[in-house]
Order: structure tokens, then sequence, then C-alpha cells
């Protein structure tokens, strides 16, 4: 099975027939046309982030829809019956059938963050054989996001170093205070991704604060919910739209805060404990951190 896009003609292969080493190979030249980063883009492995212009492939959040439909693109699966799990069967799971396209649903791909993850995410939903022998060299999406955010940090600081350095007077001493304020926020970080579970401290307190957001919004529809159901029989149309409205505009909100939850909730979980790769990655950016720092506190 073949689909043509532009002047490039892709065949679809099965997941059940390749190694998640030539998986992760396909997807990452399959991403290539979003990628502006060219030189990570070029050298990516299975844990270089498609995000970000620093260490990603700098590729745009816009465009992550459209890697995930690369990847449906790409590969073919036996998971293709769908099983309805709504009364309306408009929500659906995908169980084993015929042999055909592969297809990611809504909010699956929340964590496939990097080529590797993306291969996970595949074993995960049941439409490859797990390979924990692989998966040891995948970092979770805990620390691709831990060791983003500290790669963001120094960037920040390097950047508010060479400002300080074309200024004079108020303005420079302005910048200086911004900048120490930078450092002791990049020194709390460091203390962090030296241990693991002041890491996991910290993004618990972020899940608990997505989930109370999502738990109001929750209470928030049921509260329209039920005031629709009062309303069924009175006849006042002008009302029952007006709270059709409301409650489709808190179920969209609703929507975009699950995703943001499943994130913090999957981060949450994984950064009390490091895999060997993951502790190489903290390791390096700990020494680069620690340089930027040093660096900002000369200034």
């Amino acid at each position: 099975m073949a689909f043509k896009r532009k002047e490039t003609v892709i065949e679809a292969i099965d997941l059940n027939t390749i190694t998640p080493e030539d998986g992760e190979k396909r997807i990452t030249a399959g991403v290539k046309k979003y990628a502006t980063n060219e030189a990570n883009w070029s050298n990516a492995d299975a844990n270089t982030p498609y995000l970000g212009s620093i260490i990603g492939m700098g590729i745009e959040s816009s465009n992550l829809a459209d890697i995930t439909m690369s990847i449906e693109r790409q590969f073919l699966t036996k998971r293709t019956k769908r099983v309805p799990v709504s009364a309306d069967g408009s929500e659906f799971k995908l169980e084993e059938g015929e042999l055909g396209k592969l297809r990611i649903l809504d909010g699956q791909d929340a964590l496939a963050a990097t080529p590797g993850l993306s291969i996970k995410m595949l074993m995960d939903l049941g439409h490859m054989p797990k390979n924990n022998a692989y998966l040891t060299k995948v970092v979770s999406f805990a620390y691709i996001t831990t060791v983003g955010d500290g790669y963001k940090l120094s960037d920040a600081l390097k950047k508010m170093v060479g400002k300080i350095e074309k200024l004079a007077g108020s303005e420079r001493d302005e910048a200086v205070a911004n900048l120490k304020a930078m450092t002791a926020q990049a020194k709390t970080y460091l203390d962090q991704l030296s241990d693991a579970a002041k890491l996991a401290a910290s993004r618990q307190k972020t899940f608990a604060g997505d989930k109370a957001g999502y738990d109001s919004l929750s209470k928030e529809l049921g509260v329209v919910t039920d005031k629709l159901k009062g309303l069924s029989a009175s006849g006042d149309a002008a009302q029952i739209a007006s709270l059709r409205a409301e409650e489709a505009e808190i179920r969209t909100r609703l929507k975009m805060s699950a995703a943001k939850l499943r994130v913090s909730e999957e981060v949450a979980r994984q950064a009390g404990s490091r895999s060997a790769v993951e502790e190489a990655k903290v390791a390096e950016i700990k020494r680069i951190l620690s340089e930027t720092i040093a660096a900002a506190e000369r200034c």
C-alpha cells in the first residue's frame, strides 16, 4: 500500500515486520520537511526532540499534527477494528482486525516528543511488539522536558549576559538586576537536577495545580449539564441555546485541560527515577548550566 504526497511515494510497511531502529529512521526521515534546525535534524537520534531550536529539530508546535499524519502514512497495522466506547459511537478504540493503515487517535500522540518516544507510543498502543532493549535507550518524556528546560534557561542567561555587555548606565544596572534574578532561578533548577526527589516534588506540584484546574472545569460542566436537564421540558429555547453554547465552550476548555494534565501527570510520574541514558543527559545539562551560571556571576 502506498500513499502519494507531492512527488514522493511513501511505501507503508507493516510495523510487525521491522525493527524499532528501522521505524525510528523512517519517522526521522519523514519529518525532515518540517525541521528548521538542519544540524540537529541531520544528526538526530532516538532522543532528539521534534520541538525547539536549541536541542530540537526546530519544528513548530503547529506542525505536530502533520508529524502524526506523516507517521500514519508510513506504517500498516492490524489494530484497525473500531470498537465503540461511547453510546453514540463518536469515541472508539482500536482492536486487532485486517492489516491496514495506521490510525493514531486523538491525544494518543501527546507524549511522542522524539522519534524514540514515537516508537514507544506505537509499542504502547499495540501496533508493534514491545522491545525492552530498545526502550532502555529512549529518554522518557519527563527527562526530555527536564533537559529541554535546562537548555532554555542556559540560553536565556547567555543572551542576557551578551545584552549587558552592550549596555551602560541605568539600563545596564536594570539588566544586571534581571540577570541576578535569572541566575537565582537557574541555581534553583540546577539544585533540582542534582536531586531526582526534589525534581519529582516540583513536578508533582505542577501536576496538582493542573489537576485542580481540570477538576474545577469538570464541576463547572456538571453545573451547566444539570441546568440543561432542568430546562429540557421548559420550552425556553433561548435559555437552552445559551446553555448549549456554554456547555460546548467548557467541553473545549476541558479537552485542552485534559491534554495538559496528561502531560504533567506523566512528567510527575517519571521524574523521580532515572535510567542510565537519562543520567547522562542530566549530567551534560548540569555541566552546561553550571558554566553559564558562572559566566553570569562574573558580570
